[in-house]
């Protein structure tokens, strides 16, 4: 049996493109509607993606005309229509407060039975100075810390804390709920948080690699180098990849000309790829040699996706490469990740 390999697929506004909305099958109003992510969330899981993450920002964002909802709150909605597939949402660390961080992804996790995720980023420098943040500021190290805060928050609760004694009146045993006390030279949280130990123990963290240092504790390391490869006892490392496919109607190299006669593509640190969707298998099946998954971001999610699915994705399960989470698994069972002791319980 090959070793898993993960797919996630970005499912945020028309496609990786600015101009991928005026090629959608909805409005620009439309977008990010519920019915069409619900559609797209199915499929992925129907499929065997492993998740499903979703973009945020405070700036305004070309691929989304119409405007975009909360990255955490499109993730919640589709708790309750899967029952498989991951959901990471970004929730950037430059500007959200780590106890609301911690509380929302760990209501998460309830609600999806164990299959949140969190991508935690930093932010553009001009996001930084609109929320007071001083320019000395590290953005990684803030990172790191917030990153540590939000796990000893997610720990405060032991997991068997809950007791719900009826005749007594107790909900909790107080002496299995503990204090987190974090401070920084910018900011500080007390505990405990006010959501119990999640399914996972811990969410997924997943990181951008530029973003990492030696300090923060990522389970997931998200890279723009295609090279990148895994080492034991690590991360695990997906590669971030930008792709458009061939169609019935236009080649891609078409499809994407005729997108940037629209609006210019931006220049990200990933990896893009064009090309036949078999091709595309074989690109991936080189892939997995050395890392252990992708991220898609389709140049236009209404066509790239529809490809993807009738080629690439079929080729990848003849050659044993793609293996579907199983229902009621939580992300970290799927990724073969442990579910880590809580760093307060005592022996």
């Amino acid at each position: 049996m090959p070793t898993p390999f993960h797919v996630f697929l970005d499912v945020d506004g028309g496609g990786w493109h600015p101009a991928a909305w005026r090629r959608s099958r909805s409005g620009p109003d439309a977008v990010s509607s519920p019915a069409r992510l619900r559609e797209f969330a199915v499929t992925a899981q129907a499929q065997g993606l492993t998740g499903l993450t979703f973009e945020d920002s405070t700036l305004p964002d070309p691929r989304n005309p119409a405007g975009h909802l909360d990255a955490v709150q499109r993730a919640a909605f589709l708790a309750g229509t899967t029952d498989a597939i991951g959901l990471l949402p970004v929730a950037a660390t430059t500007y959200s407060e780590p106890f609301h961080v911690a509380a929302q992804i760990a209501s998460l996790d309830h609600s999806s039975a164990g299959r949140a995720g969190w991508i935690a980023t930093t932010s553009p420098e001009r996001v930084a100075r609109s929320v007071d943040l001083p320019v000395e500021t590290d953005p990684a190290a803030e990172l790191a810390d917030v990153v540590r805060a939000v796990r000893a928050l997610w720990d405060s609760w032991e997991d068997d804390a809950v007791i719900r004694d009826v005749p007594t009146g107790r909900y909790v045993d107080r002496d299995r709920l503990h204090p987190v006390d974090v401070e920084t030279g910018n900011w500080s949280v007390k505990g405990p948080l006010t959501v119990p130990r999640t399914p996972q123990g811990q969410p997924v963290v997943a990181v951008h690699e530029r973003d990492l240092t030696d300090a923060t504790r990522a389970d997931l390391v998200l890279t723009g180098n295609a090279g990148a490869r895994r080492t034991a006892g690590g991360p695990l490392v997906v590669v971030d990849v930008e792709f458009a496919l061939d169609s019935d109607a236009a080649p891609a190299a078409e499809r994407l000309e005729a997108l940037d006669a629209d609006a210019a593509a931006p220049t990200r640190d990933r990896v893009r790829w064009s090309g036949s969707g078999e091709g595309f298998a074989r690109y991936l099946t080189d892939v997995s040699a050395s890392a252990d998954g992708v991220r898609l971001h389709a140049a236009v999610l209404d066509e790239d996706l529809r490809t993807l699915l009738r080629t690439t994705l079929p080729a990848l399960r003849v050659g044993r490469l793609l293996q579907p989470p199983v229902a009621g698994a939580t992300l970290r069972t799927t990724l073969g990740l442990h579910r880590p002791a809580n760093q307060f319980a005592t022996a």
